[in-house]
């Protein structure tokens, strides 16, 4: 079992979502849009936790997939489609910037989620 999996579950959990495995090192959650071209839509985003805190979650991944282009330029650049953690997820390639200077809690981490979302 992933030891920061376990811990972003604990900080999730706290700030009110409901957490879910789809597989051992990543936790996902709903999550309902507030601003920007998808606000309103309630999507699941799952995240990388196996080295959480110390290193920022990857991903996020989208399920249902809301971008489906790839190939483009931000804010529809860097989406890709894996199998992880099953073929129904997207995968945005957004890197919070500077984790190391944050207090390293799912509480900034879902506030970057908020600003990568809010495009129209």
């Amino acid at each position: 079992m992933s030891v920061g999996a376990v811990e972003m579950e604990r900080q999730l959990q706290e700030l009110g979502y409901t957490t879910e495995r789809p597989i051992p090192t990543m936790v996902a959650f709903l999550f309902k849009i507030s601003h920007g071209r998808f606000r309103g839509k309630e999507v699941y985003i799952a995240l990388d936790a196996q080295h959480f805190p110390n290193v920022a979650p990857h991903g996020p991944y989208f399920k249902p997939q809301i971008i489906r282009e790839s190939g483009k330029p931000h804010p529809l650049g860097g989406i890709h489609y894996q199998n992880k953690p099953s073929s129904e997820w997207e995968h945005w390639s957004r890197p919070i910037p500077n984790w190391e200077q944050t207090d390293k809690t799912m509480k900034t981490y879902l506030a970057y989620i908020r600003t990568i979302l809010d495009f129209e």
